[in-house]
């Protein structure tokens, strides 16, 4: 009898044990599905003492000059954004030449809009690395982390993330096939996927957002971002389309500068609209609001190019939250809206008449007309324009039909070689670099003319049809070389004068 109270207490208790599991089984299930799984392990880690997770933001303008205005205000906006979300100012790390707001042309000196009725978003934004120090390898030194490679220049300062963490990026500015263009130098789609896949491999992250705005910008990953790193990038731009900018001036011969880009502003000025349209409900909808979500709003509001996703959609079911951070004030402190509609001239009214931003008006980037520092007209700064860009053209074909012509089966298909690639193979990326930089080495360099970034892709396809025919690539690497060289060479004196004089970037 004794035997059997024993057994029947042992079951009670056998059965409520399972009974509990089963209920933590199922609300684990259920927050697994709201929150997401990354954010179900983290909640789980801090609840047991597990280290408190950090984010980690990096803002990149990678142009410099008074023509990209519009990218320097789109970081500077984007940090004010970040920095009333929450973000703590050291982990921030924002990399731009920082040469807009102060330069001569600028009738609001040492301030930046991006909105033609905002607030200056320039004020108290911490620049890391500046002028000559926006580069490609300071850009992966940086986002890896390595702080030994980043002594004595600028802060200093790297993401120093660990397993735990989550980073965010967002870079703005100028792009083509698989290339995100540097004042100086490019970088590369398979340099950016290394970089990646071994902060992956290293547990540098728990998980990492990017905001990718340039022409081609899908090209940087489309076929390669892996679908299984915890990474997650938006292009403000398909593979083989431009993005646009936006809040750009009539013309009339006045400075002529955009103050945005459309898919930047859409993506910062959502987070004051959300106070704006849902001033109740908008602490709710930020603290449910995922990745995929914001995708979305951005997607359908972008009308100009087609925003596209890439790598891992499980974390797009991550709170957004996560990565830009939340705040109850919901961007008030710097509101991208006033009621005094902004004439963009000098604050002391020297100059009475105003230049006005239209919301309708659109250019692309790589079509954006640059100033050349000499010529002070627009007929000027136009037929200046005109000449670099036939005269670009003519290097780059005539180079190219020097090369096939002594690579047998390849004058037949010139014209496909023109076509942008339809896909970015990663193999074919060290012969990719190496004949642009054959071509910076003595003919001009491509970087500071942005013009060649409409064409520079015909050596992609170039490299690619070299590496699946019978050629090796030591011997074509010699013929390009000599090409380049003998063309270069002739038009060395056109150069000079026309393309090296003036930095045109």
């Amino acid at each position: 009898m004794l035997s059997n109270n024993l057994f029947k207490k042992k079951s009670v208790w056998i059965y409520c044990l399972l009974s509990v599991l089963c209920v933590l089984v199922i609300f684990s299930i259920v927050k697994v599905i709201i929150v997401g799984p990354n954010e179900f392990i983290n909640e789980c880690l801090e609840l047991f003492g597990g280290d408190t997770k950090q984010n980690w933001v990096f803002l990149v303008a990678g142009s410099k000059g008074w023509d990209n205005y519009r990218h320097q205000a789109d970081v500077s906006h984007a940090y004010q954004t970040l920095l009333n979300n929450g973000i703590p100012v050291d982990r921030i790390i924002v990399m731009m030449t920082d040469d807009v707001a102060f330069d001569p042309k600028n009738p609001y000196r040492g301030e930046l809009f991006n909105h033609p009725n905002g607030s200056d978003v320039y004020q108290g934004v911490q620049v890391d690395y500046k002028g000559e120090e926006v580069r490609s390898e300071h850009f992966l030194n940086i986002l890896n982390g390595n702080k030994a490679a980043m002594i004595n220049l600028g802060s200093g300062r790297v993401i120093e993330s660990k397993h735990r963490d989550n980073i965010f990026v967002y870079f703005v500015g100028h792009g083509t096939t698989g290339i995100l263009a540097f004042p100086e130098n490019y970088l590369y789609a398979d340099e950016l996927n290394n970089a990646l896949q071994s902060m992956y491999s290293n547990r540098k992250f728990s998980s990492m957002l990017l905001y990718i705005d340039s022409c081609r910008a899908g090209s940087l990953f489309d076929g390669i971002l892996s679908e299984y790193n915890s990474i997650f990038a938006v292009t403000a731009a398909g593979p083989r389309e431009s993005s646009w900018s936006t809040y750009c001036n009539e013309g009339d011969g006045k400075p002529d500068v955009c103050l945005g880009d459309e898919f930047s502003c859409t993506w910062i000025e959502d987070q004051a609209n959300l106070g704006k349209l849902y001033p109740l409900q908008v602490n709710e909808l930020v603290e449910k609001r995922t990745v995929l979500n914001h995708f979305n709003y951005i997607r359908n509001t972008v009308k100009l190019s087609n925003v596209m996703p890439y790598g891992d959609f499980s974390i797009g079911q991550n709170k957004l939250s996560s990565y830009i951070g939340k705040s109850p004030e919901v961007f008030s402190k710097y509101s991208h809206y006033n009621n005094n509609a902004l004439s963009f001239n000098t604050r002391n009214d020297t100059l009475k008449s105003s230049v006005k931003f239209s919301k309708n008006t659109y250019k692309p980037y790589q079509i954006k007309e640059q100033y050349n520092g000499k010529n002070n007209t627009m007929k000027q700064r136009t037929l200046y324009n005109s000449i670099m860009r036939k005269m670009m053209y003519k290097v780059f074909n005539t180079i190219l039909q020097n090369v096939i012509k002594q690579l047998p089966g390849f004058v037949e298909h010139i014209d496909e070689l023109k076509e942008l690639p339809s896909n970015l193979p990663l193999n074919v990326f060290p012969c990719y670099r190496q004949t642009l930089d054959y071509i910076t080495t003595n003919c001009f360099s491509l970087p500071k003319n942005i013009y060649s970034l409409n064409e520079v892709h015909v050596f992609f396809n170039l490299c690619t049809r070299v590496i699946d025919s019978k050629w090796k690539s030591e011997e074509f690497y010699v013929l390009f070389e000599q090409v380049v060289h003998n063309v270069c060479s002739k038009n060395s004196s056109t150069f000079s004068n026309s393309l090296k004089m003036i930095n045109i970037y």
